[in-house]
């Protein structure tokens, strides 16, 4: 029995335009995070209010006061998506 040849387009689907999601290019961790889950650790293994957590809940409160978070950087691939899409998707003669 013969088969039918199945051929792949190489042409792009209709999109009214090209766009990237969160186009982020760095995400930074918040450190203020990381020093909260060693305070949440040792009270989950010392209890509450115990005084070898004092050292953590002091870095805690001197990182809420002075941390700045850090704008993030867009990426400019919407930019380019967006000027070079009608080249890659070509004309409807094409």
């Amino acid at each position: 029995m013969a088969y039918k040849k199945v051929t792949t387009t190489t042409s792009l689907p209709p999109l009214p335009k090209l766009r990237v999601r969160r186009p982020v290019l760095n995400k930074s961790t918040n450190q203020c995070l990381v020093i909260m889950t060693s305070l949440l650790n040792c009270w989950a293994a010392n209890g509450d209010g115990a005084a070898s957590c004092l050292n953590f809940e002091k870095d805690l409160k001197n990182c809420m006061e002075t941390h700045k978070p850090e704008k993030e950087q867009l990426s400019t691939i919407n930019y380019h998506a967006s000027r070079l899409y009608p080249k890659f998707k070509g004309t409807v003669t094409d």
